[in-house]
């Protein structure tokens, strides 16, 4: 693929995040929690990032950050510490409403997205889902980063 070619791909997927990103937030605020919180809760969740240090490093913010985070959702009730007080070791677990949260803004995000893309072929269908696989790949998410209904 020449450059001009790749230049173009990447400014026109340049142009598609910040749209994208606002119609997603509307899922978001279904639930009560923000963009930040659902990730955090997904990483614990679906990662196994149970503990702050961990969640850190995945969602790539301070450890004082994930620990602000945890507290927000602990209070919030969308999850627990699952050993002890020790804020910096001890596992931090998803509580059922904290997964029914996670599992509403999954189910609105991609009806938006179902609306958004309504008019694509299933030829299109099939080359977003190998792109979109190629960029989880790239931004190296991993297997359990997309939802398992995926």
């Amino acid at each position: 693929m020449s450059q001009s070619h790749k230049s173009r791909a990447l400014q026109l997927l340049h142009r598609l995040v910040l749209p994208l990103d606002r119609a997603l937030q509307a899922a978001d605020r279904q639930t009560g929690c923000s963009a930040a919180q659902l990730s955090a809760l997904s990483v614990i969740h679906f990662l196994k990032a149970n503990t702050i240090g961990r969640l850190a490093a995945q969602e790539k913010i301070s450890a004082p950050t994930a620990s602000r985070l945890v507290e927000g959702l602990v209070r919030q009730g969308l999850a627990r510490r699952a050993d002890g007080d020790d804020r910096r070791s001890g596992r931090i677990e998803v509580t059922v409403a904290g997964l029914a949260a996670v599992e509403v803004a999954c189910a609105a995000r991609e009806a938006i997205l179902a609306d958004l893309l309504v008019g694509l072929s299933e030829e299109e269908w099939l080359q977003l889902r190998a792109v979109s696989g190629a960029l989880a790949r790239e931004l190296d998410l991993g297997p359990g980063s997309v939802h398992p209904n995926a």
